[in-house]
């Protein structure tokens, strides 16, 4: 083969390699494009979803029902009545929602605190009261639930709406607490709201806040 045969062939390589290059570079970043598109409208889909969840309960446990609710709850009924007063999604007892402004959080109150109702939401402890007293609430320290918990200051204030009403609190003391305290969770004289999670890096402690009341 000659010099100029040579040269000629090495360029018509050198061509084809750059423009496979440029293929798969264009394939990569349509096949990531896809895959982070795919991701998102997944989250998107599941952020509504769960919106809608939130609105729907809500409007169920708004102000004009709660007063018949309070008037069944009086009246001492049996545990399986109460149950029959909340609403059932995502094969769950849904007690109602928290939202807490500082920290971004909106979610469902689900009945219980098991493992697979902690892994949808937030959860009641069952032993605790729905709306006056101590009611005690459990998450999972994760980014879609209590991760930023431990951001919370003494004066931020949280909403909580159930099935019986809704109550204004503000954050009064936060702590950490032994994973097998429990006394956090006992009944008090006046209305507060008890959050749980983990800690982090700290798996035989627990992050307590406990709020009052506003009135």
């Amino acid at each position: 083969m000659k010099g100029g045969d040579i040269t000629t062939f090495q360029n018509f390589n050198g061509r084809r390699i750059l423009v496979l290059h440029k293929k798969i570079i264009i394939i990569s970043i349509t096949v990531v494009l896809i895959i982070i598109a795919t991701i998102s409208t997944f989250f998107i889909v599941k952020y509504f979803m769960n919106k809608n969840k939130i609105n729907y309960v809500y409007e169920e446990y708004s102000n004009d029902n709660t007063q018949n609710r309070l008037d069944t709850e009086n009246n001492n009924i049996e545990s399986d009545s109460t149950d029959n007063l909340m609403l059932h999604i995502d094969g769950e007892n849904v007690l109602g929602v928290i939202k807490i402004d500082k920290i971004n959080f909106e979610g469902l109150i689900y009945e219980g605190t098991s493992m697979q109702t902690l892994s949808k939401g937030v959860g009641h402890f069952e032993n605790t009261p729905y709306i006056d007293g101590n009611v005690c609430l459990a998450a999972h320290n994760s980014n879609l639930y209590w991760a930023k918990l431990h951001t919370l200051s003494t004066g931020d204030k949280i909403h909580y709406t159930c099935f019986l009403g809704t109550k204004e609190y503000e954050v009064s003391n936060i702590s950490k607490i032994s994973e097998t305290d429990w006394s956090s969770l006992e009944n008090t004289d006046t209305n507060t709201l008890t959050l749980i999670t983990c800690v982090k890096g700290q798996k035989n402690l627990r992050l307590c806040v406990q709020a009052k009341e506003i009135k």
